[in-house]
């Protein structure tokens, strides 16, 4: 038994490191039997930590899948994603490397686009179905319940960026082919035979299952993950974030009612809470926060810190040394800061059309400005009108060059708008407006009012403060295709390269990725006939 210890203890280390290397499961089981492994882990459990932590590096892998400046894990898809909507602007310049996303370029299966995407979500299943294999669904150890209901709870996250991005939206899809569905149970047969794709419902029915399971074990456990990890453990997922993706979820199966609960539950069992008006009223967002129920947590020894420029603060923070410092800055378009009441603390995270911000100190603006003044239209270096100043840089080191900046995945401002569209949907029209209501007034907006009252006019007010809330956090293009919208940049500001007008039709909206190349050559049951087509860059339209 001293020797099973030792090579598992081995092993499940090499689980910590998959964020560099793949898992292979069948090098673990050819000398470890699965019964010896579970044995081994209901004596030992935190053993598995190394394992469940090996899921979490994921999210910040750096250039491991294509070698480019915006291959950095999920914090890099969250920036592409964003960039194919309407609300985040750039320059269409080398030093932009999420033009190929805001020029719409990447729907074709050569692309890097489907690349990051795929592999980035199935390395991370890869690394929790192996964590899976160890860890018994009847365990009695209530630390190996928690480690267990991590791995479902990745595994389900990666499986709805997956459907999101290979497949219309769930509703009014469930019957068209998805992505493979590889659980713990057959990745072995799926790596050996190739695996066919499942339907949108076949992969939302794993996500809920993979949830509900994930759900009671943590319940049952009771166990919260600031036990299991010392530095920055909201890494991880807790009971609060578990119901929190489960709210995301149903929210995007229109099953509001369900939805509107699960936000309720999360808000109820988080200790989380949402920043003040005050605390919002200055750029932060760079650390893990009282409000963060889930986040990548990045150091200064992680490759995505000592690239130097190769992270999210190098692409996002305008404080930061990066690509913000040689033209590559994010900024809004004046349409939604005009959007923005002035009441609104929210005012305060872009700057104004003349480069102003009222919440920045001397020194802050002082920074900004010796960059000079620019457009999103020129190939300079200059701030940009109505630039974000909401994601400050580490440790507010003004020009910091070591970006090692933590970035948020789940906040719990999120799951207010998540419970009043879902009771407004659901027919509660009453309680939704009470719950925005107080919300707006106590944490963003004391001037707060609306005219809104009905479902759909509250749920499209509520888009609007998503789209200011989560600005640069990854959900806008998610929000774009459940609600049925386009992309209508005419009148915005883009460059000429980036004006599209794609219409909210469910044909087209708002683009499905292709299924890599790579994957249909080594994948027997997947063909170039069973693949989303190769779509062409649209014809830019004029302003």
């Amino acid at each position: 038994m001293k020797n099973i210890n030792k090579f598992l203890a081995t092993a499940l280390v090499g689980l910590a490191i998959t964020g560099c290397n793949d898992l292979n499961p069948e090098y673990l089981g050819s000398t470890v039997t699965k019964e010896q492994k579970e044995a081994t882990l209901e004596a030992k459990p935190e053993m598995a930590l190394a394992g469940v932590t090996g899921i979490s590096a994921n999210m910040n892998r750096c250039m491991t899948i294509t070698g480019n400046h915006n291959d950095f894990g999920y914090a890099g898809l969250m920036l592409g994603f964003d960039h194919l909507g309407t609300d985040v602007n750039s320059r269409n310049v080398g030093y932009n490397w999420f033009a190929g996303y805001a020029g719409y370029e990447l729907f074709r299966y050569t692309t890097y686009g489907p690349s990051l995407i795929w592999m980035n979500s199935y390395n991370q299943i890869n690394s929790a179905n192996a964590v899976l294999q160890t860890i018994s669904a009847d365990t009695e150890s209530e630390e190996l319940m928690m480690y267990r209901a991590q791995a479902l709870g990745f595994r389900a996250f990666d499986y709805w960026v997956l459907a999101q991005s290979f497949q219309r939206t769930y509703y009014g899809n469930e019957s068209r082919p998805c992505v493979p569905v590889i659980t713990d149970l057959n990745m072995e047969d799926a790596a050996a035979n190739g695996i066919a794709r499942n339907t949108v419902k076949e992969v939302y029915d794993q996500i809920i299952a993979d949830l509900n399971e994930a759900i009671d074990l943590a319940t049952k456990s009771g166990v919260k993950v600031e036990s299991l990890i010392e530095s920055k453990p909201r890494r991880m997922l807790n009971l609060d974030a578990l119901y929190g993706l489960r709210a995301r979820v149903y929210l995007t199966m229109h099953e509001y009612a369900k939805a509107a609960e699960d936000a309720r539950k999360a808000i109820e069992v988080s200790s989380c809470s949402p920043l003040s008006i005050e605390e919002a009223s200055k750029p932060g967002f760079a650390s893990f926060e009282k409000n963060w129920m889930w986040g990548i947590a990045n150091a200064e020894t992680d490759r995505v810190a000592t690239s130097g420029i190769v992270n999210f603060s190098s692409h996002m923070s305008s404080f930061a040394y990066g690509y913000v410092t040689v033209g590559g800055q994010r900024a809004t378009t004046a349409d939604l800061y005009d959007k923005i009441p002035a009441t609104d603390v929210r005012k305060n995270w872009f700057l104004d059309e003349n480069y102003e911000c009222a919440a920045l100190t001397e020194a802050q603006l002082e920074y900004l400005y010796s960059f000079g003044k620019g457009s999103v239209k020129d190939s300079g270096s200059g701030i940009l009108p109505f630039q974000n100043v909401k994601f400050d840089c580490y440790k507010s080191v003004l020009g910091q060059s070591t970006n090692a900046a933590d970035v948020p995945m789940m906040r719990v401002e999120e799951m207010y708008y998540i419970l009043a569209e879902g009771l407004a949907m659901s027919g509660n029209t009453g309680e939704a407006l009470e719950v925005l209501g107080t919300f707006e007034q106590t944490y963003r907006n004391p001037n707060f009012a609306t005219k809104a009252s009905t479902p759909e006019e509250i749920q499209e007010l509520i888009w609007l403060k998503r789209r200011v809330e989560f600005w640069g956090e990854g959900l806008s293009w998610f929000d774009i295709k459940r609600l049925g919208k386009g992309v209508d940049r005419r009148g915005l500001g883009f460059p000429s390269y980036f004006v599209y007008n794609i219409e909210p039709d469910n044909e087209s909206l708002a683009y499905i990725f292709p299924i890599p190349e790579s994957e249909i050559t080594s994948n027997k049951l997947i063909q170039e006939a069973d693949n989303n087509p190769n779509l062409a860059r649209p014809v830019p339209v004029e302003e």
